[in-house]
């Protein structure tokens, strides 16, 4: 009994939604679909277009509000093979951070002669869901307006933020083994 002769219960407030499997494939095809708006954006308008943009995309789909986000991109290596940071993420993208040194994924193919990614296409082979967190392991496949194709491998691991949006608290990309 309460100190008035009134009994108290608590309401306790209760995160009982499980991330779905639409959920992570609706994530991944969106990650996908942002690859290829930044790509276009640097096309149309180099980095003033393209940088602003990852920003945005990373601040929409990653989880760095919360702390350090585990996040291996492709063709890191070295010192800053590791990218915790939103800073990193962004040079991962579009470059133009010296403290990275990175050429940017997003922006297209590698090499002197860059061809922007017109298409991208994940192709999930397993996914996991525990309750708020949720796991997804697979490839993405990528096509450049040249022709050029490439697959990646990719694990992304999810968490509901505050507003039940996704974001990516993990996300390993390499490339895939051809063999020794």
């Amino acid at each position: 009994m309460g100190t008035c002769g009134i009994t108290a219960y608590a309401q306790p407030a209760v995160m009982m939604e499980t991330i779905t499997v639409d959920e992570v494939e609706a994530a991944q095809k969106t990650w996908c679909e942002a690859l290829v708006a930044i790509s276009k954006a640097h096309e149309e308008g180099g980095l003033p277009k393209s940088k602003p943009l990852a920003g945005e995309v990373i601040d929409a789909a990653y989880g760095y509000q919360f702390g350090p986000v585990a996040f291996k991109p492709t063709w890191a290596n070295g010192d800053t093979t590791f990218r915790d940071t939103r800073a990193g993420a962004v040079s991962y993208f579009v470059g133009d951070d010296p403290a990275f040194g990175d050429s940017g994924f997003a922006i297209g193919t590698p090499g002197a002669n860059r061809s922007p990614w017109v298409k991208c296409d994940p192709e999930i082979f397993v996914i996991q869901s525990f309750g708020n967190n949720a796991n997804a392991m697979g490839w993405v496949h990528v096509e450049a307006a040249d022709g050029t194709k490439s697959k990646v491998d990719k694990t992304f691991s999810y968490v509901r933020d505050d507003d039940g949006a996704l974001r990516i608290v993990v996300h390993h990309s390499s490339t895939p083994f051809t063999g020794y």
